[in-house]
């Protein structure tokens, strides 16, 4: 079984919602370009964007507008 990742975000009033429910990587990517380059991103409405596998890690987090994991070069 190819990986699977799930996209959680977080909005500015700290709800929290489920964005992509279990998708491969190229639905995820797809999603964070949307997040971040799409029409939600202008409203500036996003507090945090976590990406986690199927063992519940963090693969990917950007909180307040900045990546947090993995470190950002």
């Amino acid at each position: 079984m190819e990986d699977q990742f799930r996209i959680w975000i977080t909005f500015s009033n700290n709800s929290q919602t489920l964005d992509t429910d279990w998708s491969p990587i190229e639905t995820i990517e797809s999603s964070l370009r949307r997040l971040f380059h799409g029409p939600i991103s202008k409203m500036n409405v996003l507090s945090e964007v976590r990406v986690v596998d199927m063992s519940d890690s963090i693969v990917f987090l950007v909180q307040d507008g900045k990546q947090v994991f993995p470190v950002a070069a």
